[in-house]
Protein backbone atom coordinates (compact mmCIF):
# COMPACT_ATOMS: atom_id res chain seq x y z
CA UNK A 1 0.00 0.00 0.00
CA UNK A 2 2.89 2.37 0.79
CA UNK A 3 5.78 2.47 -1.66
CA UNK A 4 8.62 4.91 -2.30
CA UNK A 5 7.63 7.39 -4.98
CA UNK A 6 9.32 7.28 -8.35
CA UNK A 7 10.39 10.75 -9.36
CA UNK A 8 8.17 12.00 -12.13
CA UNK A 9 5.67 9.20 -11.52
CA UNK A 10 2.00 9.97 -11.87
CA UNK A 11 -0.92 7.98 -10.63
CA UNK A 12 -2.76 5.57 -12.92
CA UNK A 13 -5.31 8.38 -13.12
CA UNK A 14 -3.95 11.73 -14.12
CA UNK A 15 -4.13 14.61 -11.67
CA UNK A 16 -5.41 16.97 -14.33
CA UNK A 17 -9.02 15.79 -14.19
CA UNK A 18 -11.36 13.64 -12.18
CA UNK A 19 -11.04 9.92 -12.78
CA UNK A 20 -14.27 8.22 -13.87
CA UNK A 21 -16.23 6.29 -11.27
CA UNK A 22 -18.74 3.62 -12.26
CA UNK A 23 -20.93 1.10 -10.41
CA UNK A 24 -17.92 -0.96 -9.30
CA UNK A 25 -16.31 2.09 -7.73
CA UNK A 26 -19.58 2.96 -5.96
CA UNK A 27 -19.76 -0.54 -4.45
CA UNK A 28 -16.09 -0.48 -3.41
CA UNK A 29 -16.54 2.93 -1.78
CA UNK A 30 -19.63 1.70 0.06
CA UNK A 31 -17.63 -1.27 1.36
CA UNK A 32 -14.91 1.12 2.53
CA UNK A 33 -17.51 3.12 4.46
CA UNK A 34 -18.82 -0.06 6.07
CA UNK A 35 -15.25 -1.07 6.95
CA UNK A 36 -14.58 2.34 8.48
CA UNK A 37 -17.68 2.32 10.67
CA UNK A 38 -17.28 -1.32 11.76
CA UNK A 39 -13.65 -0.68 12.63
CA UNK A 40 -14.66 2.32 14.73
CA UNK A 41 -17.19 0.19 16.59
CA UNK A 42 -14.33 -2.16 17.48
CA UNK A 43 -11.75 0.57 18.06
CA UNK A 44 -13.79 2.56 20.58
CA UNK A 45 -14.16 -0.28 23.15
CA UNK A 46 -10.50 -1.27 22.67
CA UNK A 47 -9.49 2.31 23.29
CA UNK A 48 -11.56 2.53 26.46
CA UNK A 49 -10.09 -0.72 27.78
CA UNK A 50 -6.53 0.34 26.97
CA UNK A 51 -6.71 3.88 28.38
CA UNK A 52 -5.52 2.95 31.91
CA UNK A 53 -2.50 1.11 30.46
CA UNK A 54 -1.89 3.15 27.30
CA UNK A 55 -2.26 6.88 28.08
CA UNK A 56 -0.24 7.80 24.96
CA UNK A 57 -2.78 5.89 22.82
CA UNK A 58 -0.14 3.88 20.97
CA UNK A 59 -2.66 1.11 20.33
CA UNK A 60 -4.96 3.64 18.68
CA UNK A 61 -2.12 4.89 16.50
CA UNK A 62 -1.28 1.39 15.25
CA UNK A 63 -4.90 0.50 14.63
CA UNK A 64 -5.58 3.78 12.82
CA UNK A 65 -2.99 2.80 10.21
CA UNK A 66 -4.73 -0.56 9.76
CA UNK A 67 -8.03 1.32 9.42
CA UNK A 68 -6.61 3.68 6.77
CA UNK A 69 -4.82 0.93 4.82
CA UNK A 70 -7.96 -1.19 4.75
CA UNK A 71 -10.15 1.63 3.45
CA UNK A 72 -7.62 2.53 0.74
CA UNK A 73 -7.24 -1.11 -0.29
CA UNK A 74 -10.99 -1.50 -0.66
CA UNK A 75 -11.24 1.44 -3.07
CA UNK A 76 -8.06 0.42 -4.94
CA UNK A 77 -5.88 3.37 -3.95
CA UNK A 78 -2.13 2.96 -3.49
CA UNK A 79 0.02 5.50 -1.63
CA UNK A 80 3.49 6.51 -2.80
CA UNK A 81 5.67 8.47 -0.37
CA UNK A 82 8.72 10.69 -0.65
CA UNK A 83 10.69 12.56 2.00
CA UNK A 84 9.30 10.63 4.97
CA UNK A 85 12.72 10.91 6.64
CA UNK A 86 12.03 14.63 7.17
CA UNK A 87 9.55 13.69 9.92
CA UNK A 88 11.81 12.94 12.87
CA UNK A 89 10.41 10.11 15.03
CA UNK A 90 9.02 11.41 18.31
CA UNK A 91 8.98 15.10 17.39
CA UNK A 92 5.62 16.87 17.50
CA UNK A 93 4.83 19.08 14.51
CA UNK A 94 2.17 21.32 13.16
CA UNK A 95 1.59 19.45 9.89
CA UNK A 96 0.36 21.75 7.12
CA UNK A 97 -0.99 19.89 4.07
CA UNK A 98 -3.01 20.79 1.02
CA UNK A 99 -6.53 19.37 0.87
CA UNK A 100 -8.12 17.89 -2.27
CA UNK A 101 -10.17 14.94 -1.05
CA UNK A 102 -11.22 12.84 1.93
CA UNK A 103 -8.53 10.42 0.72
CA UNK A 104 -5.92 12.91 1.97
CA UNK A 105 -6.64 11.95 5.58
CA UNK A 106 -6.13 8.24 4.95
CA UNK A 107 -2.94 8.83 2.97
CA UNK A 108 -1.47 11.05 5.71
CA UNK A 109 -2.20 8.42 8.35
CA UNK A 110 -0.49 5.71 6.29
CA UNK A 111 2.61 7.83 5.66
CA UNK A 112 3.13 9.72 8.94
CA UNK A 113 1.34 8.02 11.82
CA UNK A 114 4.19 5.58 12.40
CA UNK A 115 6.74 8.40 12.79
CA UNK A 116 4.84 11.12 14.65
CA UNK A 117 1.43 10.37 16.19
CA UNK A 118 -1.18 12.41 14.32
CA UNK A 119 -4.42 14.07 15.29
CA UNK A 120 -6.48 16.26 12.97
CA UNK A 121 -8.13 19.64 13.16
CA UNK A 122 -11.62 18.99 11.76
CA UNK A 123 -14.84 20.92 11.32
CA UNK A 124 -17.12 20.77 14.33
CA UNK A 125 -20.00 19.17 12.39
CA UNK A 126 -18.05 15.89 12.12
CA UNK A 127 -18.00 15.59 15.90
CA UNK A 128 -21.82 15.39 15.89
CA UNK A 129 -21.83 12.24 13.72
CA UNK A 130 -22.65 9.16 15.85
CA UNK A 131 -19.72 6.77 16.39
CA UNK A 132 -17.34 8.84 14.23
CA UNK A 133 -17.72 11.94 16.38
CA UNK A 134 -17.44 9.93 19.60
CA UNK A 135 -14.21 8.37 18.38
CA UNK A 136 -12.76 11.70 17.29
CA UNK A 137 -13.40 13.21 20.71
CA UNK A 138 -12.13 10.16 22.56
CA UNK A 139 -8.86 10.09 20.65
CA UNK A 140 -8.00 13.78 20.85
CA UNK A 141 -8.87 15.31 17.48
CA UNK A 142 -9.66 19.02 17.65
CA UNK A 143 -13.02 20.46 16.54
CA UNK A 144 -12.80 23.85 14.84
CA UNK A 145 -15.42 26.45 14.08
CA UNK A 146 -14.79 28.07 10.71
CA UNK A 147 -16.14 31.39 11.94
CA UNK A 148 -13.32 33.77 12.85
CA UNK A 149 -13.89 34.00 16.62
CA UNK A 150 -14.65 30.30 17.02
CA UNK A 151 -11.63 29.24 15.00
CA UNK A 152 -9.25 31.34 17.09
CA UNK A 153 -10.70 29.95 20.32
CA UNK A 154 -10.29 26.36 19.11
CA UNK A 155 -6.59 26.90 18.42
CA UNK A 156 -5.85 26.85 22.14
CA UNK A 157 -6.76 23.17 22.30
CA UNK A 158 -4.64 22.44 19.24
CA UNK A 159 -1.70 24.27 20.82
CA UNK A 160 -1.96 22.21 24.01
CA UNK A 161 -2.10 18.98 22.02
CA UNK A 162 1.03 19.87 20.04
CA UNK A 163 2.92 20.93 23.17
CA UNK A 164 1.98 17.90 25.27
CA UNK A 165 0.88 14.95 23.16
CA UNK A 166 0.61 14.77 19.36
CA UNK A 167 1.39 16.34 16.04
CA UNK A 168 -1.69 18.06 14.68
CA UNK A 169 -2.66 18.18 11.00
CA UNK A 170 -3.99 21.46 9.65
CA UNK A 171 -5.38 22.03 6.18
CA UNK A 172 -4.49 25.75 5.92
CA UNK A 173 -6.69 26.26 2.85
CA UNK A 174 -9.69 25.81 5.15
CA UNK A 175 -11.58 23.55 2.73
CA UNK A 176 -10.99 21.07 -0.07
CA UNK A 177 -9.82 22.50 -3.37
CA UNK A 178 -12.23 21.66 -6.19
CA UNK A 179 -9.51 21.96 -8.87
CA UNK A 180 -6.40 20.72 -7.05
CA UNK A 181 -4.84 24.19 -7.17
CA UNK A 182 -3.78 25.55 -3.79
CA UNK A 183 -6.22 27.99 -2.25
CA UNK A 184 -4.91 30.90 -0.17
CA UNK A 185 -3.58 29.75 3.20
CA UNK A 186 -4.94 30.91 6.55
CA UNK A 187 -2.78 31.80 9.53
CA UNK A 188 -4.26 29.45 12.16
CA UNK A 189 -1.71 26.66 11.72
CA UNK A 190 1.18 29.09 11.97
CA UNK A 191 -0.25 30.85 15.02
CA UNK A 192 -0.50 27.45 16.68
CA UNK A 193 3.09 26.55 15.77
CA UNK A 194 4.32 29.89 17.13
CA UNK A 195 2.44 29.52 20.42
CA UNK A 196 3.53 25.88 20.85
CA UNK A 197 7.14 26.44 19.78
CA UNK A 198 6.69 23.63 17.24
CA UNK A 199 8.18 23.25 13.81
CA UNK A 200 5.90 23.32 10.78
CA UNK A 201 6.00 20.22 8.56
CA UNK A 202 4.79 21.03 5.02
CA UNK A 203 3.23 18.06 3.19
CA UNK A 204 1.97 17.81 -0.38
CA UNK A 205 -0.79 15.36 -1.28
CA UNK A 206 -1.10 14.90 -5.05
CA UNK A 207 -3.64 12.86 -6.99
CA UNK A 208 -6.36 12.44 -4.36
CA UNK A 209 -8.55 15.11 -5.95
CA UNK A 210 -8.51 13.28 -9.27
CA UNK A 211 -9.62 10.02 -7.66
CA UNK A 212 -12.34 11.41 -5.39
CA UNK A 213 -12.96 15.11 -6.01
CA UNK A 214 -14.96 17.33 -3.72
CA UNK A 215 -18.67 16.57 -3.95
CA UNK A 216 -18.36 13.02 -5.32
CA UNK A 217 -19.19 9.92 -3.30
CA UNK A 218 -17.25 7.21 -5.14
CA UNK A 219 -13.46 6.95 -5.26
CA UNK A 220 -11.73 5.68 -8.39
CA UNK A 221 -8.67 3.42 -8.10
CA UNK A 222 -5.23 4.92 -8.63
CA UNK A 223 -2.21 6.40 -6.86
CA UNK A 224 -2.00 9.14 -4.26
CA UNK A 225 1.45 10.68 -3.89
CA UNK A 226 2.53 12.16 -0.55
CA UNK A 227 5.66 14.35 -0.35
CA UNK A 228 6.99 15.33 3.07
CA UNK A 229 9.14 18.47 2.94
CA UNK A 230 11.87 19.60 5.37
CA UNK A 231 10.31 21.20 8.46
CA UNK A 232 10.29 24.95 8.97
CA UNK A 233 11.44 26.54 12.23
CA UNK A 234 8.74 27.72 14.64
CA UNK A 235 7.51 31.12 13.44
CA UNK A 236 7.78 34.26 15.52
CA UNK A 237 4.70 35.86 17.00
CA UNK A 238 4.56 38.99 14.84
CA UNK A 239 2.19 39.12 11.89
CA UNK A 240 5.09 39.58 9.45
CA UNK A 241 6.88 36.50 10.82
CA UNK A 242 3.71 34.42 10.72
CA UNK A 243 3.04 35.42 7.13
CA UNK A 244 6.64 34.72 6.11
CA UNK A 245 6.39 31.16 7.47
CA UNK A 246 2.98 30.72 5.89
CA UNK A 247 4.30 31.79 2.49
CA UNK A 248 7.37 29.53 2.81
CA UNK A 249 5.12 26.61 3.71
CA UNK A 250 2.76 27.27 0.82
CA UNK A 251 5.69 27.48 -1.60
CA UNK A 252 7.01 24.12 -0.33
CA UNK A 253 3.62 22.44 -0.70
CA UNK A 254 3.15 23.90 -4.20
CA UNK A 255 6.63 22.78 -5.32
CA UNK A 256 5.59 19.09 -5.46
CA UNK A 257 2.35 19.66 -7.40
CA UNK A 258 2.20 19.14 -11.20
CA UNK A 259 3.31 22.15 -13.23
CA UNK A 260 -0.15 23.19 -14.38
CA UNK A 261 -1.51 22.98 -10.85
CA UNK A 262 1.45 25.02 -9.54
CA UNK A 263 0.67 27.77 -12.06
CA UNK A 264 -2.98 27.84 -11.02
CA UNK A 265 -1.89 27.89 -7.37
CA UNK A 266 0.27 30.92 -8.06
CA UNK A 267 -2.70 32.77 -9.53
CA UNK A 268 -4.80 31.89 -6.47
CA UNK A 269 -2.13 33.15 -4.06
CA UNK A 270 -3.18 36.73 -4.57
CA UNK A 271 -6.83 36.00 -3.78
CA UNK A 272 -8.27 37.37 -0.51
CA UNK A 273 -7.59 35.16 2.52
CA UNK A 274 -10.30 33.98 4.86
CA UNK A 275 -10.14 34.60 8.62
CA UNK A 276 -7.98 32.52 10.94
Amino acid sequence: MLTPVRRGARGERGAGGAAPAGPVEVVRTALAHVWAMLFLVVLLPIGLLCFPFDPRQRMHDRLSVVWARGALWLVGVRVEAEGVQHARPGERYVVAANHQSVLDILALLVVLQGRTPLRFLAKRALFRVPVLGWGMRLYGHTPVDRRARGALADLGEARRNVMQRWSTVFFPEGTRSATGALLPFRLGAFRTASAAGARVLPVTVDGAGALQPKGRYAAAPGVVRVVVHPPLDPPGASLDELRATMEACRAAVASALPEGVREASGRAEGAPRGPG
